[in-house]
């Protein structure tokens, strides 16, 4: 393989010695010099044929052709930069959007677990009697489930993660940290190891691991300990008590969910020391409150379908032992994987469906770039016609050039692949400092790994044959005699036809991107100015947790007391309250309600709702209008009757025909404390923009502790200028007290719940539609700029004829308005094919909104027009005789 020249040229020397041995045979025979030479080549034959033989004899020709193929194609794209360099950078943006996008559906779904034997990890669930999913268990449930299930499964972990950040201090410096409770043999299920130090491990004669133990995620310990090695046994406080670092998680493992990034992992036996959850957590079988999630790994050679028919005998079992509490209809093991197929659809799954959607329309944004190209590549193929008929002529062979000119695409392709790569990074590292507003530390981890890197390989190589096979078959199937003979003059109208054809479907492509980036936009402002059920301007919300600085409940209470009046008494405070949660932030906690009067449909469960613990002035703060009774009050102390406010969707659900005012409801996590209906608010929006208003309630702080509570002040001040007081203030009460979410109420609104899924949309959305635009408007450009040159002798016979230069005109701009009219009506057909799709992600706004197709057309159309107008223009100031003389 690599010596071949070699060779080549030991054999040519070879035939010459075979020569000059014939040629001195003969001289001695009598024949002069001259004779002898021309009988010795006669006598051995074509040289040159001979070489051949041998050259094809000694090499793989596919390689020779093909390296000849790829120099003469930097050749030909050298010869025309300006080509080479639009028509690469149009595939570069069309890959570096899908590229990505891409990324981010990698890092979230397709990028491998670390754990190990990923394959014979699963999670358990439970359908209940009622027929809907959970898959959160009590910590009974585990133990029962671990005990009995040891026939299918060689391990079965569980873990914990409780709502709130906890505070991590050293050396008097705190730092917030999430951390979850993990069962004892939780990593050793996962199959993991550390990356220093040791993992949570059984105790001797202990049942319940209590150790004061943590274990660090690997991003934390890099930032917060500046990845230290003598981190290992150091002491820290968790909320005021003491605990050893023993570990470091490996790195790579964020959690088991994917988009969750753990920070810090504690045995299960901590919780209840530090109070973390109630005093009955490890016997009762309700404590689901904690949100445990069990995992299992399936013994070597056990299957999925094994495990389940265990898994449904051990849960008829528990459900017949404990019919109160286990209210199952089976218990469920699904595969380990970055969804769960028994998710809020509100909450991973959207995340899925909003990638599969800005995939499908960067796949378009690509495909519009390939019919760009393509457009091109027709052109050029036109003025190569000549060049490959002379080919043909001499001997090549059609699927030679064709395979040639194919190389040139493909080399164009990965050029463009090139540049899309870096534009791909780009996005992903726009993507990568997106501000989630997020309380919790979540996974933004969009980098360009080997399957980035293939993928835009492959599309590099699939856009390469799309735009490069037509064109070559068309350059290379014409009539020799009749391309050699012809002047050139023109094209032919077949050609013509397909470039139309091409540019339509640009503009129909692009329009339905216009349509789709129109209506996220829309849908943005209509989110924007929604009515929320409360007025979030003028509000500065600062969040704290008292639970983070060490305080019991008693002690956290005391602090909440004496620090409220305190922020009302500042100058400039209109009014000041406390709630355990911010609309569009944390999703909040639910109850399960026994309502008097209300019997729950048949087979299902009491009703869950949702609730707020907030202070006195809560709904003055917020401006949510009390339509009937009375607010919470000061007087609503944690020794008087429990009561609650609800909203009008609750009252609608629960008491639809009667005035729910001063009846009550129990619930069943506290059924000793009737709870009384005391007034009624208007609904507000709570957890998201596009669901209906659900039943909720407000439940007074001073009945109802919870941590973190966040401070939400009212002000006519600039709400900068409050900022070091209340922190002041804070820190002269507690200096250990944490204060983090220092924000506007305003910039609160823009969560992954809230605004910012609307603002991410939009904007690619918008980006995406503007780059169709422009891919659209050049491609019109092209095709009608290109027909107007070809037909220059045709307009110059017609000016001489005495034709009007507005007839010119309106020659060439009737060959665009047909293309736009035909484009902009197969545009509007498609949005509308896939309207239901994007309806999943809009808000106020219909799928099939008349103001956004119009407005999108009509922008599209005169785009286009314009771009029609200026090689109309062009050909309209032709001059007779240079056109006459035209080829």
């Amino acid at each position: 393989m690599f010596r071949r020249n070699r060779k080549a040229t030991d054999f040519t020397a070879e035939i010459q010695s075979h020569i000059q041995l014939e040629e001195e045979r003969l001289r001695a025979q009598g024949l002069t010099p001259e004779e002898a030479r021309r009988h010795a080549h006669q006598a051995f034959g074509n040289v040159t044929k001979t070489q051949e033989r041998f050259y094809e004899s000694r090499r793989w020709l596919f390689f020779d052709h093909f390296g000849q193929d790829i120099r003469f194609a930097f050749r030909m794209l050298h010869k025309s930069p300006a080509f080479t360099l639009i028509a690469a950078l149009t595939l570069a943006l069309g890959i570096g959007a899908n590229t990505a996008i891409f990324s981010m559906v990698d890092s979230l779904f397709l990028r491998p677990s670390p754990v190990g034997h990923a394959d014979q990890l699963t999670t358990l669930a439970f359908q209940r009697v009622s027929g809907d999913y959970d898959s959160i268990f009590s910590y009974s449930d585990f133990q029962d489930i671990r005990s009995q299930s040891t026939g299918v499964f060689s391990q079965v972990a569980a873990s914990m993660d409780l709502r709130g950040m906890d505070g991590l201090s050293l050396n008097g410096k705190q730092e917030p940290i999430w951390t979850s409770y993990v069962s004892d043999n939780f990593f050793q299920t996962l199959g993991l190891k550390p990356a220093l130090g040791n993992f949570i491990e059984p105790v001797p004669g202990k049942s319940i691991n209590d150790a004061p133990v943590l274990v660090l995620g690997y991003a934390y310990w890099k930032t917060h300990f500046a990845a230290g090695a003598n981190v290992i046994g150091k002491s820290v406080l968790i909320n005021g008590r003491p605990v050893t670092i023993i570990g470091v998680a490996p790195k790579g493992f964020h959690s088991i969910s994917t988009f969750l990034d753990m920070q810090g992992y504690m045995p299960f036996g901590m919780a209840s020391v530090t109070a973390d959850v109630a005093k009955d957590f490890f016997t009762s079988r309700k404590s689901q409150s904690a949100s445990i999630t069990i995992y299992a790994r399936l013994k070597p050679g056990a299957t999925l379908s094994a495990a389940q028919s265990a898994l449904s005998v051990i849960g008829h079992r528990l459900s017949a032992q404990y019919p109160a509490d286990d209210n199952w209809k089976s218990l469920i093991a699904y595969s380990l994987g970055p969804l769960s197929p028994y998710d809020d659809p509100s909450g991973p799954a959207i995340i899925l469906l909003m990638c599969v959607l800005f995939l499908s329309l960067t796949g378009l944004v690509l495909l519009l770039a390939c019919l760009n190209v393509a457009n091109l590549l027709l052109a050029r193929a036109s003025v190569r016609e000549r060049e490959m008929a002379v080919r043909t002529a001499v001997g090549a062979a059609r699927s030679r050039l064709v395979r040639q000119l194919l190389t040139e695409s493909l080399l164009l392709a990965l050029l463009g692949c090139a540049g899309g790569i870096a534009f791909g990074r780009l996005g992903s590292h726009w993507f990568n400092s997106l501000n989630l507003n997020a309380t919790i530390p979540l996974v933004l981890d969009f980098q360009f790994d080997w399957r980035v890197f293939l993928y835009a390989l492959a599309a590099a190589v699939l856009t390469g044959i799309v735009v490069g096979i037509t064109p070559a078959l068309r350059a290379t199937r014409g009539n020799l005699n009749d391309i050699l003979h012809k002047s050139g003059r023109t094209a032919t109208a077949g050609r013509q036809r397909a470039r139309s054809m091409l540019v339509i479907a640009q503009v129909g492509g692009s329009l339905m991107l216009l349509i789709v980036a129109g209506l996220f936009v829309r849908s943005l402002q209509k989110a924007e100015h929604l009515d929320l059920g409360f007025d979030p301007n003028h509000v500065l919300n600062f969040t704290l947790d008292p639970h983070q600085a060490g305080y019991n409940e008693a002690q956290g209470r005391d602090f909440l007391q004496n620090f409220l009046p305190r922020v009302r008494a500042l100058p400039g405070i209109e009014t000041a309250s406390l709630a355990a949660t911010v609309p569009m932030g944390y999703a909040g906690d639910n109850e399960e309600l026994k309502i008097q009067g209300y019997q729950p449909p048949k087979d299902q469960p009491s009703p869950t709702v949702g609730f707020n613990a907030v202070s006195p002035d809560y709904f003055r703060t917020m401006r949510i209008p009390v339509l009937r009774g009375r607010a919470i009050l000061d007087s609503d102390t944690q020794a008087s009757a429990h009561i609650a406010v609800i909203n009008e969707a609750m009252a609608e659900k629960f008491w639809r025909d009667k005035d729910p005012v001063g009846l009550q409801f129990t619930s069943t996590d506290d059924p000793q404390h009737p709870v009384t209906v005391v007034g009624i608010v208007k609904n507000s929006r709570v957890v998201n923009f596009r669901r209906p208003f659900q039943p909720y309630m407000y439940l007074p702080l001073a009945q109802k502790y919870e941590t973190p509570v966040t401070l939400q002040v009212r002000t006519s001040l600039p709400l900068a200028s409050l900022n070091p007081e209340i922190l002041g203030l804070v820190h002269s009460l507690s200096a250990s007290m944490p204060v983090s979410n220092v924000q506007t109420m305003t910039d609160a609104l823009d969560t992954l719940a809230g605004l910012l899924l609307y603002q991410i949309g939009a904007t690619l959305a918008a980006s995406l539609g503007l780059l169709g635009l422009a891919l659209a408007a050049v491609g019109i450009y092209g095709v009608v700029s290109c027909a107007a040159s070809q037909r220059t002798h045709e307009i110059g016979i017609r000016l001489a004829l005495g034709a009007q230069r507005r007839d010119i005109l309106g020659m060439v701009l009737r060959q665009g308005f047909v293309i736009v009219g035909i484009g902009v009506l197969s545009g509007v057909l498609a949005a509308a094919a896939i309207a239901r799709l994007v309806g999943n992600f809009l808000s106020g706004v219909s799928p099939l909104d008349p103001l956004t197709y119009l407005s999108a057309s009509l922008l599209l159309a005169a785009i286009a027009l314009f771009a029609c107008y200026i090689p109309a223009r062009r050909a309209m100031k032709v001059d007779p005789l240079v056109a006459l003389r035209y080829e």
